[in-house]
């Protein structure tokens, strides 16, 4: 409603701009914000496809990493296996009984044919080392490491020289973590495969050399393909670090989920929308079953969302830019739109201004357009017609004036003043002619004859209908016939007279001015009102007939009452007691009852204004539905 009100209060070229702006902010918000949702879908896919991407480059390259290192660590298998030879013979001719073995004989005479460090261990069927160079790991139990326990199990249970990958070290028996130095282990089941012989090499390459062979080349270009990576870190199954590379080196190592990883198989997502970052855990699936070690890895991968961010604001910033200047733009047009079509909507008001001032011959000035001179020939055409009608209105008012004057003369000019009888009347048509007429005819000098009615109808119909009422009364009234004589036989004529649905209620009666006697006829009128002093009660004159114009023949009653000293008789048409206020009300007999015993006291004319007063009063603003026509006869005391 508020929306309403104000653009009711807008001019047109206003209202034109609003609305115009409005529909095309309408448009534009719903085009940028579906190109926007497409953008941002867009965007996040190919962030997510490069995450993607990054990830299968990754394990490719670790992939083809481990082939190499797998080639530079079976460089040394031959020669490993070819010490295994006297390792055998040794076990041979201790019979089987490994206390009978001198390991570090043995060990110094291995050891000659190698550039680093060789290390002998002996494994029993319970997967502990029971003999070894090495006092730190004796009695290591594999069964602690179940997978590779197993592993060694199938090697000594079979006739074959195994070669294992160069691997981390258990670094004593007592810490029990993988996470010594790097070792290239060999394995020969004995003939009687009650232990498994094994070799243990350390070279000073292998660190540097499998660092240069292995993974820092490749996380240093996967970085520069994918700038939103902050961090790669790479663990082997024993949890260990092998690599680590980023902006943030030093974030903590949750082992509980590297287990499960190896454990699975199966990659992780963490999102830490705080930290604006996506942690990936991507599992590079590298077992072989002719080793005896596992050299799957994990990659941690850490992508930080602020690329994707700023690309998005980015997107958001252009199509925002791209709004403003459409909506800019859009106003633009919508005023050059609102200005084409408001100035000669502005010239046509002018104009009929102008007209409406009451210069029928000016005419609407020429239109640049079809529409406005469709427009333009429409609106000379009316004014031409208005200038017709105009004349013909104006005619009619001069008759209608003309006779609502006539009308008037048919009224008496002056109500009747006896010595003992005060007489008041008014009449209130609803418009410039009616239906209703009061008229006061002496029929002696001692007898008046008073008369009210009400014609069915209103305006011109009415009041001619009216004036053939009353002068047919009136005429047969003073020819000195009897109250019911002169009813029936002015009935009888207008009857005849009337046309189809004309009809007249009446209440004619004769007063007798000296006496006070009163007989009257009430045909199909509303009941006056009579307010007797001597009994302090108000009563009604009914009915004693039928109204006139209907049927002819017809018969009507004589009533009588006696006016006394103080006696108030009421006379009044319907338009009295129908008549309606603005809220449907209407005023009623029982009102106009109340009304006449409140003011019996006073004078004719004061009872009269009391009514025209209280009713004006009821009515209000509403318009005044019917005519109202009162007389009021006051004996006086």
């Amino acid at each position: 409603m508020a929306a309403k009100f104000f653009i009711s209060r807008l001019s047109l070229r206003s209202t034109l701009i609003i609305c115009i702006t409005a529909i095309i902010l309408i448009v534009i918000m719903f085009l940028m914000a579906a190109a926007y949702a497409q953008a941002y879908s867009v965007t996040v896919r190919q962030n997510q496809e490069q995450a993607r991407f990054t990830e299968m480059y990754l394990e490719e390259s670790l992939l083809l990493a481990d082939r190499g290192l797998k080639l530079y660590d079976s460089a040394l298998d031959s020669r490993m296996e070819e010490a295994f030879a006297g390792y055998l013979s040794v076990y041979e001719e201790s019979g089987g009984d490994i206390s009978r073995i001198d390991l570090l004989t043995l060990h110094d005479s291995l050891d000659r044919g190698f550039s680093g460090q060789l290390d002998l261990y002996i494994i029993d069927e319970s997967g502990i080392i029971v003999a070894s160079t090495v006092p730190s790991v004796m009695y290591l139990d594999f069964r602690n490491y179940p997978d590779f326990y197993r592993s060694i199990t199938r090697i000594r249970e079979g006739d074959a020289f195994v070669a294992d990958r160069v691997v981390r070290s258990v670094v004593n028996t007592t810490e029990g973590t993988v996470s010594g130095q790097l070792r290239k282990f060999a394995y020969m089941p004995t003939p009687d495969h009650r232990y498994l012989l094994e070799l243990g090499l350390v070279m000073e390459g292998f660190e540097s050399q499998r660092s240069e062979l292995s993974y820092v080349e490749v996380t240093r270009r996967i970085q520069e393909m994918n700038p939103a990576i902050d961090l790669i870190r790479i663990f082997d199954v024993n949890g260990n670090l092998l690599l680590e590379r980023g902006v943030n080196p030093h974030t903590g190592v949750n082992q509980t989920l590297l287990a499960d990883i190896f454990a699975t198989g199966n990659d992780v997502e963490i999102i830490d929308p705080a930290q604006r970052r996506i942690v990936r855990y991507v599992f590079i699936d590298l077992r072989e079953a002719s080793t005896a070690s596992d050299m799957s890895l994990v990659a941690e991968i850490t992508y930080t969302l602020e690329p994707l961010h700023r690309a998005l604001a980015l997107v958001l910033f252009y199509y925002t830019l791209i709004g403003v200047i459409a909506v800019v733009m859009g106003i633009a047009m919508a005023y050059f739109i609102a200005r084409f079509l408001a100035t000669p909507i502005a010239e046509i008001l002018e104009d009929v201004e102008q007209i409406a001032k009451g210069d029928l011959d000016h005419t609407i000035r020429s239109m640049p357009n079809p529409e406005f001179g469709n427009l333009e020939e429409s609106i000379n055409l009316m004014i031409g017609k208005i200038r017709t009608f105009s004349r013909e209105i104006e005619r009619e008012k001069a008759e209608i004036r003309i006779a609502a004057e006539i009308q008037r003369t048919f009224l008496p000019r002056s109500e009747p003043d006896f010595e003992k009888f005060e007489i008041a009347a008014r009449n209130m048509p609803a418009q410039e002619v009616g239906g209703d007429f009061y008229d006061f005819i002496p029929l002696d000098d001692r007898t008046l004859g008073v008369v009210i009615a009400d014609v069915a109808g209103k305006g011109i119909p009415a009041a001619l209908f009216m004036a053939l009422s009353r002068s047919i009364l009136r005429a047969i009234a003073t020819a000195d016939r009897e109250v019911e004589e002169t009813i029936e036989e002015s009935n009888e004529l207008i009857t005849a007279d009337a046309a189809a649905g004309m009809f007249v209620t009446l209440f004619y009666c004769t007063l007798d001015h000296e006496t006070g006697d009163v007989a009257y006829v009430n045909a199909g009128h509303n009941p006056p009102l009579h307010y007797s002093s001597r009994e302090n009660s108000l009563h009604t004159l009914i009915p004693t007939g039928m109204a006139m114009g209907v049927i002819p023949e017809n018969t009507y009653a004589v009533g009588h009452l006696t006016l006394a000293a103080g006696d108030v008789l009421v006379l009044y048409t319907d338009g009295v007691t129908e008549a309606f206020n603005l809220n449907e009300e209407e005023f009623g007999e029982g009102r106009l009852m109340d009304l006449v015993i409140a003011a019996r006291s006073r004078g004719a004319r004061e009872i009269l204004d009391a009514i025209f007063t209280q009713v004006s009063g009821f009515i209000g603003d509403a318009t005044q539905s019917d005519d109202i026509t009162v007389v009021v006869i006051k004996c006086r005391k």
